[in-house]
């Protein structure tokens, strides 16, 4: 909860403060370096790391941010004068995103241990 409250103080505070984003990212490792989720697609129950599945889930936001720039959906500032991909920092923002959204949902939820997931 920390962490996430960090990350959630850091996207509006870096515009004054300087931006910590390196030292959240590092703290995420320690944090959930060795962190497994157990997760059902389809029937089976399968496992991932969850650094991997933040990375995944940010990755494909990414994809579909620069989709939607292209598609003229939306432009940011400095796609004005034409489109460019969108930065890799945004991939960043996104996969920070990512543990405050776990974060909120496991204080909803909770946390179960895999043989409670139905």
């Amino acid at each position: 909860m920390l962490l996430a409250a960090a990350i959630y103080i850091n996207f509006f505070a870096h515009h004054w403060l300087p931006d910590v984003r390196l030292a959240l990212f590092a703290a995420a490792i320690l944090l959930f370096a060795r962190t497994t989720i157990w997760f059902t697609p389809w029937r089976e129950a399968r496992r991932m790391p969850l650094l991997l599945g933040f990375l995944l889930v940010a990755l494909f936001i990414w994809f579909a941010e620069n989709i939607g720039t292209f598609a003229n959906a939306w432009a940011y500032p400095d796609q004005r004068h034409g489109w460019h991909i969108v930065s890799l920092a945004k991939l960043g923002s996104w996969y920070l995103l990512m543990i405050i959204s776990f974060v909120l949902i496991s204080l909803i939820h909770g946390i179960r241990r895999r043989d409670q997931v139905r």
